[in-house]
């Protein structure tokens, strides 16, 4: 159990409810639609094995970055308890990278499976999330941080996940996705407007940090989140979603305790 929850703390497993609510979502819809359970079941393990795997690979480059840069006496800041298992020499890189290797072998195990079976599809959706993984630890500096989580957290997870059940795509839960994009976007800006001046110093790009400046970076917070409950209401406007969504017109009054 010890060595259990040490793995679970390097992994930063206390993230896995984001892709666990990602899942849920697109595997719910599935499951009325009589989609394939099992299938829907073994499509978690691999997002699970995936989210963990990129978590400590951001770490893995993030600490060599540390190293690297404090040779050169060009001092980083890490952000609070981030990388703290190296630094306190709990966890070897060596060992660390084969973790990793693990976990995305999983992964790519069980993306195989469901390359066997849909083809094509899958094959497609696999990439791109792949390689917008191992390009996520440097999108820090091209202003790509939050487009990346955003996309795989939604549209490619969404999609994926619904189509290893149902085999093929739905048009109301890709438009459902946006919405759900840009909630993993907001989580995302908020810890990164708290991190704002260090970004900035650091020369890491995010969309705090190109707005100008965090009175700036504060009203393009609210227009993302006016962002999320206009796409709702379009895909009610359209007929694409049914009219008992605007249930989710509830979470509005949250959301404005989150700008106050």
């Amino acid at each position: 159990m010890e060595k259990l929850l040490f793995w679970l703390n390097c992994t930063r497993a206390y993230s896995l409810p984001m892709s666990i609510t990602a899942w849920l979502i697109p595997f719910s819809l599935g499951f009325f639609d009589k989609g394939n359970v099992v299938y829907g079941i073994l499509a978690l393990i691999g997002i699970v094995c995936v989210h963990l795997g990129a978590n400590l690979f951001d770490d893995i480059i993030d600490y060599k970055n540390y190293i690297k840069n404090n040779q050169t006496e060009k001092k980083i800041n890490l952000k609070k308890g981030k990388c703290q298992y190296f630094l306190e020499n709990k966890l070897s890189l060596i060992l660390a990278i084969k973790a990793v290797f693990i976990l995305f072998t999983i992964a790519t195990i069980i993306g195989f499976y469901f390359i066997e079976i849909y083809k094509l599809p899958i094959v497609i959706i696999m990439a791109i999330t792949g390689i917008l993984c191992l390009f996520y630890p440097k999108s820090g500096y091209f202003c790509l941080s939050e487009v990346i989580i955003g996309t795989v957290f939604s549209p490619l997870l969404f999609t994926g996940v619904y189509y290893v059940m149902t085999g093929h795509f739905s048009l109301k839960l890709l438009w459902l996705s946006i919405s759900f994009a840009l909630v993993a976007i907001t989580l995302l800006y908020t810890d990164f407007f708290l991190d704002f001046n260090t970004d900035k110093a650091e020369g890491k790009r995010t969309l705090c940090t190109v707005s100008g400046s965090k009175h700036n970076a504060y009203y393009l917070y609210i227009f993302i989140i006016f962002l999320i409950y206009a796409n709702l209401f379009l895909g009610i406007h359209s007929h694409i979603f049914p009219v008992k969504y605007g249930i989710i017109f509830l979470s509005f009054f949250f959301a404005l305790q989150t700008i106050g």
